[in-house]
């Protein structure tokens, strides 16, 4: 096995933890009976997932074959949105709709929705199979001592290259690098001369992690936020590098301009598949991505390097999240709904073979395996590059951030914009900031 697991402020991957338990459905207690002849409930599942390309026909198939007393039906628009099914998730509870699983993408959704009440605590359920959370999941979920959600992928952040333009930089492949090694590679790997334009690399729009890269990987106090809600956490070196990297980036013209991600609302996906840019940060999701379709197919490698360090004698880190399967408050079905949550969250994800999950119990390079031959094309993914990553990156689960969140990145966005397309120093930005973060911290004292 290749994850490593370690203990630190939080828990972190260790190489020994990850001996498979059991892919079958001995692996966990449920709720529901299988093959129970009660009749038939049908859950509601809300999810921004594309359903076709996450193969959820194949979950659908193998839970119902499982559970023949539930049937899944999957609520999404297909289109890999995740904010906007956050906003179709609270405009259907406003308006009474029916809900039983709800998906979030990122942990301050799943906060918000915990503090307005729309989720229910899972306490109970999990009690009832006698399970110890910490035992099954990385990821942790827990808000106020309850747990409301189970993980489900574990997204560990990292670097996609292009392969092609790396070597035609003669550059190799990073094991072990810096954010100035990382802002280097992005200058030898920009073109902008001739008829089609190439940045080096590409920053998305969302404040986490982009206009905060360098804290992405520290062990403690990684958010705007410090892990006891008590602080507001701009003023520090590591927030200050993160700053300098984005600027840096800006002015030697290797990454996609600021005002070009603003203004035309660009996506990381097209950006890095039509070989606009060279290489971006992004999530674990990423690797089955980049194997292609049938109907889009890969036409170049892609190479993974670990997350880049401020220093060159800190450890590999990694950030890893996940996405959360809650269970809405008001649904009718909960035991129904609490028995797809724990199946999908264990076996269903080794069943979809998409995502690498955050169940510690499943056999990950099996997961890895599946993941890359069920692409269209697997060769245009190193897998070689994946499993260096994965062996050589202590994980660091995020902490979950205050339900109040949205307007902590909200604060830093302002200001991040301010410095980023206004000229505005980096002081000015991180005081603000702190001072603005820090007043919204004591009002919900």
């Amino acid at each position: 096995m290749f994850m490593k697991w370690m203990k630190s402020s939080a828990i972190v991957l260790t190489a020994g933890a990850m001996l498979l338990a059991g892919c079958s459905s001995t692996g966990t207690t449920k709720t529901v009976t299988k093959g129970s002849d009660a009749e038939p409930v049908t859950i509601k599942v809300n999810t921004w997932y594309n359903l076709e390309n996450e193969n959820f026909d194949l979950v659908k198939q193998e839970f119902e074959k499982t559970y023949p007393n539930i049937k899944v039906e999957f609520v999404s628009s297909g289109d890999n949105n995740a904010a906007e099914q956050v906003k179709k998730v609270d405009l259907a509870a406003a308006s009474g709709e029916e809900m039983d699983v709800i998906m979030f993408s990122q942990p301050s959704f799943y906060v918000q929705r915990v503090a307005l009440g729309m989720l229910e605590p899972l306490d109970d359920y999990l009690n009832k199979e006698g399970l110890k959370f910490e035992d099954e999941y990385v990821v942790n979920t827990q808000v106020n001592g309850k747990y409301y959600g189970l993980p489900g992928k574990s997204v560990n952040f990292f670097v996609a290259i292009n392969e092609d333009h790396l070597k035609e930089a003669g550059l190799p492949v990073p094991t072990d690098w810096t954010w100035d090694e990382y802002l280097d590679y992005a200058n030898k790997m920009t073109k902008l001369d001739g008829e089609k334009k190439r940045y080096g690399t590409y920053f998305h729009s969302w404040t986490y992690p982009y206009a905060m890269v360098a804290m992405g990987n520290q062990p403690e106090n990684a958010y705007l936020v410090t892990d006891d809600y008590k602080s507001a956490n701009i003023t520090n070196p590591i927030m200050r590098k993160s700053l300098e990297v984005r600027l840096q980036a800006e002015k030697d013209k290797s990454a996609t301009p600021y005002t070009e991600v603003i203004s035309q609302k660009l996506n990381y996906r097209p950006q890095y598949f039509n070989q606009d840019v060279s290489m971006i940060l992004t999530g674990t999701f990423f690797i089955p991505e980049v194997g292609g379709t049938d109907k889009v197919p890969a036409t170049f490698k892609t190479v993974f390097t670990p997350y880049p360090k401020v220093n060159k004698e800190d450890t590999i880190t990694t950030p890893v999240n996940s996405d959360y399967l809650t269970m809405y408050s008001k649904s009718k079905h909960k035991e129904e709904a609490y028995t797809f949550i724990r199946w999908f969250t264990t076996e269903g994800l080794m069943v979809q073979g998409r995502n690498i999950p955050s169940w510690k119990k499943a056999n990950m390079e099996e997961v890895l395996d599946k993941i890359i031959a069920a692409t269209a094309n697997p060769e245009m993914i190193d897998k070689e590059s994946v499993l260096n990553f994965l062996k050589n990156s202590f994980m660091i689960p995020a902490i979950n951030p205050p339900a109040y969140s949205a307007e902590v990145e909200k604060m830093m966005q302002e200001e991040f914009d301010l410095l980023m397309l206004k000229g505005q120093d980096i002081d000015t930005t991180m005081n603000t900031a702190q001072e603005k973060i820090q007043k919204l911290i004591d009002s919900n004292k």
